[in-house]
């Protein structure tokens, strides 16, 4: 083989398996997206329910942006069922002061029921 014919060797198995590699972590986050749909909807809780999980006295910290359920319980910021001012186990929609996104790497348990 020439130099020429190993640098375009060399520059193809680069692109190669950059492309793999995009391939690979597009899937992952679209597994992770519909996992977690999944999740959004393997149990339904009541506004009542949901006021159960306040992280207090050791119950989980839970809360309800957008309809789904989320688990805050291990986060930081949420230590003892409150954060800037909010309570957990409530329906926070109208009032999160952070954008949704936010939420994104935090365990959804549920969606809240429409009724």
């Amino acid at each position: 083989m020439t130099k020429n014919q190993i640098v375009i060797t060399v520059i193809s198995l680069i692109c190669l398996s950059i492309l793999a590699a995009s391939f690979f972590f597009k899937n992952a986050a679209q597994q992770s997206q519909a996992n977690r749909t999944a999740q959004a909807s393997a149990r339904v809780f009541t506004l009542e329910e949901l006021n159960k999980f306040d992280g207090q006295n050791g119950s989980p910290a839970y809360i309800a942006i957008n309809g789904i359920v989320y688990d805050v319980s291990k986060v930081r910021e949420w230590k003892n069922g409150s954060h800037q001012g909010f309570s957990a186990g409530k329906d926070l929609t109208a009032d999160f002061p952070h954008k949704a996104s936010i939420l994104n790497k935090v365990p959804i348990v549920g969606k809240l029921s429409e009724n």
